[in-house]
């Protein structure tokens, strides 16, 4: 026979418990959640109502998010392969992820070390560094402040609340210099 008031391993206090399971708690085995939560985003499916949002947009927008994940681990292995052959084996970031700023810093000094003489490849780097400071803005307004979709853009919002359109192109194009400058990287 079970105790069908059992006492919570969190709170303490008796929770009912149907078939083994807590019953009103919002878990995996619990009870489903309620219906004016079991769709968070309504109306940005494809093919419904007003807030049809398209495709393509979407796509491009994790399209930014991708080519950033991407540059940001080739530049971790280019670093872990120039570490390796300087003699260091340590990790890229074995605490915390650094961000670009900081691997492209560390990828400067590398560079120094072994090509005392080549300032043009420093150069590339700084242009490089330009270039994804400028495109980091950007990736955060898209990332973070997109607030609407207005006809085959996004709608955001800067760091001063200003209101800033982005279209589709101008997302292919970021996505094209992020990939640009990965190879740049790649071939350092």
């Amino acid at each position: 026979m079970t105790d069908s008031d059992r006492t919570s391993a969190s709170t303490g206090f008796p929770t009912p418990v149907c078939n083994g399971t807590p019953a009103g708690h919002p878990t995996p085995a619990g009870e489903p959640a309620p219906p004016e939560q079991s769709e968070l985003f309504p109306g940005l499916r494809a093919g419904e109502g007003d807030g049809v949002v398209d495709p393509a947009l979407l796509a491009a927008i994790g399209g930014l998010a991708l080519a950033w994940g991407q540059l940001e681990q080739t530049t971790a292995e280019k670093l872990a392969v120039m570490r390796q052959s300087f003699g260091d084996v340590r990790a890229v970031g074995g605490r915390t992820r650094p961000t670009i700023q900081k691997l492209l810093a560390e990828l400067r000094a590398l560079v120094a070390m072994r090509d005392r003489h080549d300032k043009q490849v420093l150069t590339t780097i700084a242009e490089m560094d330009g270039a994804l400071q400028r495109t980091a803005q950007f990736r955060q307004i898209v990332l973070e402040g997109t607030q609407a979709v207005i006809d085959d853009a996004l709608l955001c919002r800067d760091l001063k609340n200003s209101p800033i359109k982005v279209s589709a192109a101008e997302l292919a194009r970021e996505i094209a210099q992020i990939s640009r400058i990965r190879e740049q990287i790649a071939t350092l």
